[in-house]
């Protein structure tokens, strides 16, 4: 059998072991907490094979994060915890941070959301986890150069009228040629 006919060794989806985790993290160790959000649960959003990785987002009272787990066998590299690490996605470069934990294990968590100020239920909690999946899978749009923006006439008599201006001032005048101008504007 060749290398392309053997099937990969995955690890286990992580996500039902990460949401009994967090929601024993959010029993005990986040319990009466002040940035708790009341109407948010803890959730295991849309995990997924990404790469050689289980790609999803957590939804916790406290927070959103991305999470990027162990997927494939010998794809994983263990780094010192609070590691700074970027990803690749379609949609651009993401930072994420080595997180080594004694009830959770080890994983990368990017940060979407904390507090949850602007979420008003669970639902648009787990609502915003799946957008930010879809998000970060779509391509990179590339900055648009468009067409430069003709000035205005407007903005052309402005620039003409400054100039006259800046040119009136900077030339000495004395009064006699001052209160001629006057008269003549006046007749």
């Amino acid at each position: 059998m060749q290398k392309s006919e053997v099937s990969a060794v995955w690890k286990p989806n992580p996500a039902s072991r990460l949401e009994a985790g967090f929601k024993y993290i959010h029993q005990n160790r986040m319990k009466g907490l002040p940035f708790l959000h009341p109407k948010v649960k803890v959730h295991a959003v849309g995990f997924k094979k990404w790469t050689n990785f289980w790609l999803g987002v957590m939804v916790t009272p406290w927070a959103i994060n991305l999470i990027l787990c162990e997927g494939e066998e010998g794809y994983w590299k263990s780094v010192p915890e609070g590691k700074k690490l970027h990803y690749q996605f379609p949609a651009g470069l993401y930072d994420f941070i080595s997180v080594k934990d004694k009830i959770l294990g080890e994983y990368k968590m990017c940060s979407l959301l904390s507090p949850l100020e602007e979420i008003t239920d669970d639902q648009m909690a787990v609502e915003v986890a799946y957008a930010a999946l879809d998000e970060i899978m779509k391509d990179e749009q590339p900055e648009e150069e468009g067409t430069p923006m003709v000035e205005s006439k407007r903005e052309l008599e402005e620039e003409a009228v400054e100039k006259a201006v800046e040119n009136t001032l900077s030339k000495p005048i004395s009064r006699r040629s001052f209160f001629r101008r006057k008269q003549q504007e006046n007749t």
